[in-house]
C-alpha cells in the first residue's frame, strides 16, 4: 500500500515542498557558526505535519509562522547567551599592531617565523607574499598559535622601532 495514494497531487506537492524547505535549513545551519535557520526547520516541521494531517494549505501556511515564531520567543534568548560567551583576552593579542622581525624567510603558503617583543611566533600570511630573513612586518592577527603578518607599507612605523 503506498501512501501517497491517498494524497492530492497539491498535498504531494506541499510535502515535496516543506520536505526541501527542511533539509535547505537544516543544511544552511550546520554550514554557518551562528544560529539563524534552525527556527524555520521547526516550522517547516511543524508544516509537514498539518500537510500530513490533511490540513489546507492556509492552515500550513499559519502553522509554520505560528510555530517559527514561537521556537524564535523561545529559544532566541537561550541561543544568544550560549553564543555570545566573553572573549577572554591573553596578554597574546597585545602584539597585534606591533612590528616584528623575519627570524626564519617563508613565502606563500609556508610558515616562517617572526621575533616580537624578544619573544619567537610562527607566522604566516594571507596575501601570499614572500618574506626574507631580517624583513620588518607588521603584525595584523593571531589565528590559533601563528601570527598573521603582513608588509609594512608606512615606513613611519619602521621608524617608530
Amino acid at each position: 500500500m503506498n501512501v501517497f495514494l491517498e494524497y492530492t497531487t497539491f498535498q504531494t506537492t506541499m510535502l515535496v515542498i516543506w520536505s526541501i524547505l527542511i533539509v535547505t535549513t537544516v543544511i544552511l545551519e550546520l554550514s554557518t557558526t551562528n544560529l539563524i535557520t534552525v527556527w524555520f526547520s521547526v516550522g517547516a516541521i511543524a508544516a509537514l505535519i498539518a500537510t500530513v494531517c490533511g490540513l489546507n494549505i492556509y492552515f500550513q501556511l499559519s502553522i509554520f509562522v505560528v510555530v517559527t515564531i514561537i521556537a524564535l520567543i523561545a529559544t532566541r534568548p537561550l541561543a544568544k547567551k550560549i553564543m555570545n560567551r566573553e572573549v577572554i583576552h591573553t596578554n597574546a593579542d597585545r602584539v597585534i599592531g606591533m612590528v616584528g622581525i623575519i627570524t626564519i624567510a617563508f613565502s606563500e603558503d609556508e610558515v616562517g617565523q617572526v621575533k616580537v617583543d624578544n619573544n619567537l611566533w610562527r607566522a604566516v600570511n594571507l596575501e601570499h607574499q614572500s618574506f626574507y630573513e631580517g624583513e620588518k612586518v607588521q603584525i595584523d592577527a593571531i589565528s590559533g598559535t601563528k601570527l598573521i603578518v603582513s608588509k609594512i607599507i608606512n615606513h613611519e612605523i619602521i621608524d617608530k622601532l
